[in-house]
């Protein structure tokens, strides 16, 4: 006789479980003073996600802002005074970045592997602060070598940053919440930008010259102080994970309800964990498929996305019929708020559209696929400045395809929580190892505006994701344990047959293997 046999996946949640039943978390989890103001806030777990928007994906989306603002302030500061100021006439504005880059990429999974074991609600602040200060610092730079140590400590500390913030989304949010989310923080570094050219332009128009200091100068002081200030309040703000939560402003009902509602989900939520377990995630990753396919296609949308991080440089460079510059350096600073607009709109857009159906591959493909053609019409160099324009501004509606692609990494490893928060860091750090050495050849200031490298390689990359993506589909079709087991789901399910197999015998039933794996 043969016995039915029923494999239950590991539990989601390994913390203490709540004392009180779901029914009871339920019943007092909201503030029955929300529930008076509107109907929506009679449901707790409303209450809840409420909280966390205004508080957790607030934070997170100024903290974005500044540090994106900070990384990007060379640049602007370059098409402002800096570049005279400093006798930057060599590539020096591309070295900057490389800087960057090799300091980020250095750091990035060391930082990611520290907040499995150091709470993120301190060790993010503090990385903020220190780079704030670095920001400061650079209004003094005397030379480019100077502003070259600062910016490779500056990308040591930002590092922290972006994939910290992403991991702290991945442990609050359900799937159905998540893309919009990850949109709303992406665009964080749009809205940093787009507030740095307003930033800047102000600064050049009403602050230049003012206790002896150049504009660009006082771009430096004032984005380091405000970022010092949004690090101290994140002392504050940032809740850890449901699972070792102490956020003031979540009482101990929401903060079981903040577990209950992600398992309902059979999403599992990070905690600090033990260095070998650590190390058994490392390995699990670097074996699995999806970790290749996933890092190949991010990449390749990062570096892709490079395309347009130089169209300051062509705009400085348009000249009229009588070859003076088409723009000032005040409109230079605010014609790409329009191309930053339309980036915030599609990817909130397009990820608000990923989350009610679901089309996370879906999205990143159809993004991919349009960057692919603005990047060779760019390619081509037509002889218009309308249509380069045209195209230069298309690019910036393609940014859903990244939070689009993480977002389907998190429900894909929904079991993994250290595990994705680690993928994204390597991810990440390959992705700044690019920056810092692709626009060496690609990007030179000297090949601007045409770029004959950079454009065509940005479509080729264009094309690398879109297949990549295409594989990780395949890959989950071809094993979906995986999204209830997680990265070792066939050692973990044949430890499970072996354990009921064993107990069946023990029973006097007999059951095999193979029957096992068929139910």
């Amino acid at each position: 006789m043969t016995a039915v046999m029923t494999l239950t996946p590991p539990s989601e949640y390994t913390g203490k479980p709540s004392p009180r039943s779901q029914a009871d978390v339920l019943h007092t989890a909201s503030p029955a003073w929300l529930g008076k103001i509107h109907p929506y806030f009679k449901n707790p777990e409303h209450v809840v996600v409420f909280k966390l928007d205004v508080l957790l994906l607030t934070w997170a989306f100024v903290a974005g802002l500044m540090k994106d603002m900070d990384q990007s302030a060379t640049t602007q500061a370059y098409v402002s005074g800096m570049k005279e100021s400093l006798s930057l006439y060599g590539n020096e504005l591309v070295e900057f970045a490389t800087y960057f880059s090799i300091g980020y990429a250095l750091f990035i999974v060391p930082a990611q592997m520290i907040q499995t074991r150091v709470r993120p609600s301190i060790f993010l602040p503090i990385c903020e602060i220190i780079w704030g200060a670095l920001t400061l610092a650079t209004y003094k730079a005397p030379n480019a070598k100077t502003v070259f140590v600062l910016r490779f400590f500056l990308g040591v500390f930002e590092s922290t940053s972006w994939p910290g913030l992403v991991s702290l989304i991945f442990n609050w949010y359900t799937p159905k919440e998540l893309g919009k989310r990850l949109a709303i923080f992406g665009v964080s570094g749009v809205a940093g930008n787009m507030f740095l050219g307003i930033l800047q332009a102000a600064l050049y128009k009403n602050l230049n010259g003012v206790n002896g200091l150049e504009g660009w100068q006082w771009l430096f002081i004032v984005s380091g102080v405000m970022t010092m200030v949004w690090g101290a309040i994140g002392f504050l703000v940032i809740p850890d994970s449901p699972k070792i939560t102490r956020a003031l402003y979540l009482n101990s009902s929401e903060r079981d309800l903040a577990r209950i509602r992600l398992s309902k989900h059979g999403m599992t939520t990070s905690e600090l964990i033990p260095f070998d377990l650590l190390v058994r995630k490392l390995r699990s990753l670097l074996k699995s498929p999806l970790t290749y396919l996933f890092v190949a296609a991010y990449l390749q949308f990062a570096w892709s996305q490079r395309a347009n991080s130089y169209f300051l440089l062509y705009l400085k460079g348009v000249t009229d019929a009588t070859g003076k510059p088409l723009y000032s350096t005040y409109t230079v600073n605010l014609i790409p708020l329009g191309g930053y607009a339309i980036s915030i709109v599609c990817n909130i857009a397009l990820n608000a559209l990923s989350d009610w159906k679901g089309w996370r591959w879906q999205v990143s493909c159809g993004a991919a696929a349009l960057q692919l053609v603005a990047t060779s019409v760019l390619a081509g160099w037509p002889n218009s400045h309308a249509t380069i324009m045209t195209f230069y501004f298309l690019t910036f509606a393609t940014a859903a395809w990244g939070y689009a692609l993480i977002a389907w990494l998190a429900e894909i490893l929904r079991k993994e929580p250290e595990a994705r928060s680690i993928i994204v860091a390597i991810a990440i750090t390959l992705v700044y190892i690019g920056h810092a050495t692709i626009p060496l050849r690609a990007w030179r200031v000297s090949d601007s505006p045409t770029y004959p490298i950079g454009f065509p390689l940005a479509a080729a990359f264009c094309v690398g994701s879109i297949v990549s993506m295409l594989g990780m589909r395949c890959y989950v079709h071809k094993y979906p344990n995986l999204l209830e087991w997680g990265l070792d789901w066939r050692e973990r399910q044949d430890g499970a047959i072996e354990e009921a197999s064993d107990s069946d015998h023990a029973n006097g039933k007999q059951i095999t293997r193979q029957t096992a794996r068929e139910i």
